[in-house]
C-alpha cells in the first residue's frame, strides 16, 4: 500500500540488519554515607530520546570517531590490558577508554584526569614532561565537547591534563537484542568519584539525576519504582552486595566474550 499521494512509503527495516554501533558507559561510585555499601550516580532520561527514552541510566554514550583520533598516553592499564578483558581489539579499546571519560565529563562535568608528571599510580606513563597545569576545562569548553567540537586529548593537553585511566575498571559488555532500531554493543565500566568533584545534572538528556545506594536502585529496578534496561539492573545488582567502593574496584570481572 503506498503512503499517499507525493509520499514514499516508509522503508520496512529487517530486524537483523539493523547496525549494532560500539558505546561505552560508567558506573559513577562512592561509598555510601550511612550503613556501608556503595552509592552509584544515576540520570533518569528524558522521554523524548531515541534510546531508552525515561529509563535511568548511568552516564554514557556512543563511541565517536573523534574518539579513534587520540594518540596521547594515558595514566594506566594500556590498550592491549583493556582489549584482553573486554575481548576487543587494541584500537576500539582505546576509543572505548577516551570515549567513556569524554561522555562522563560532558554529562557530568565529572573529568578523569590528572597533572602531567604527578606522581602516583603510573605517574609519568608514555614519558609525558611534566608542565603547569592550565587549570581544569571550564563550562564553555564542555559544552564544546558536548557538541562535537574537538575531542578529549586536545583538550586536556591545552590543560596540561593527562587521562587518568586507572581511576576506571572493566566491568560488563552488552549488546542490544534484536528488535529496537537502533542497537548497541555497549562497554560498562566502573569508577570511584575523584577527590574534591561532584557530578551535576547539567546534561540536557536527563529530567534528573541523584545519588542513590546500589541496592535501593536495583530494588527500585526489581519492583518498577525505575524504569531500567536489564544491563543497568545487572551492574545495579552487582553493586549491591559490595561493602564499599575499595571492595569493587578490587574485584575481578570475567566478562562473557562477544557481551551478553
Amino acid at each position: 500500500m503506498s503512503g499517499g499521494p507525493g509520499r514514499e512509503a516508509p522503508a520496512i527495516v529487517a530486524p537483523g540488519s539493523v547496525p549494532i554501533r560500539e558505546a561505552a558507559t560508567v558506573a559513577l561510585i562512592r561509598d555510601a554515607r550511612v550503613g556501608g555499601g556503595v552509592e552509584v550516580f544515576l540520570q533518569h532520561r528524558v522521554a523524548t530520546m531515541q534510546f531508552a527514552a525515561g529509563m535511568s541510566v548511568f552516564p554514557g554514550g556512543g563511541v565517536e570517531p573523534r574518539d579513534y583520533h587520540g594518540t596521547r598516553p594515558w595514566r594506566g592499564p594500556g590498550p592491549a590490558w583493556w582489549a584482553e578483558r573486554f575481548g576487543i581489539d587494541t584500537d576500539r579499546a582505546a576509543a572505548a577508554v577516551r570515549g567513556v571519560a569524554r561522555e562522563l565529563f560532558e554529562e557530568t562535568g565529572v573529568l578523569l584526569a590528572e597533572p602531567e608528571g604527578a606522581s602516583g599510580s603510573g605517574a609519568g606513563v608514555g614519558g609525558l614532561a611534566a608542565t603547569a597545569p592550565a587549570g581544569p576545562p571550564g563550562p564553555d569548553e564542555r559544552r564544546a565537547l558536548d557538541a562535537g567540537e574537538g575531542d578529549l586529548d586536545s583538550l586536556l593537553a591545552a590543560h596540561g591534563l593527562v587521562l587518568a585511566a586507572h581511576l576506571l575498571r572493566p566491568w560488563d559488555r552488552w549488546t542490544t537484542p534484536v528488535g529496537p532500531p537502533r542497537r548497541y554493543d555497549t562497554l560498562f565500566f566502573v569508577a570511584a568519584l575523584p577527590a574534591g568533584v561532584d557530578p551535576d545534572g547539567g546534561t540536557t538528556e536527563a529530567r534528573a539525576t541523584e545519588w542513590i545506594r546500589a541496592d535501593d536502585a536495583a530494588q527500585a529496578g526489581i519492583l518498577g519504582r525505575l524504569g531500567m534496561l536489564r544491563p543497568t539492573l545487572d551492574v545495579l545488582s552487582d553493586l549491591a552486595g559490595a561493602a564499599d567502593v575499595a571492595e569493587v574496584l578490587a574485584t575481578p570481572r570475567a566478562i562473557a566474550p562477544g557481551g551478553n
